[in-house]
């Protein structure tokens, strides 16, 4: 089974977020890494979870 992700310079692009801030998220455990061929990639997955969380919050009121 050959897993697939995302590079970590490409999630920060992704994210908008330059990549000591990504690299920051990744030593607080925020986002999950794997290891494939010697490099931490980040999954698809892990990254929809992480923006979904972080996502700000509107102070619109009704």
């Amino acid at each position: 089974m050959v897993k697939h992700g995302i590079s970590l310079v490409e999630a920060a692009r992704r994210l908008g977020v330059s990549q000591s801030q990504l690299y920051l998220a990744l030593q607080k455990g925020q986002i999950a890494t794997f290891r494939t061929d010697g490099r931490s990639v980040i999954s698809s997955g892990a990254l929809r979870d992480y923006q979904t969380r972080n996502r700000p919050q509107s102070t619109y009121r009704l």
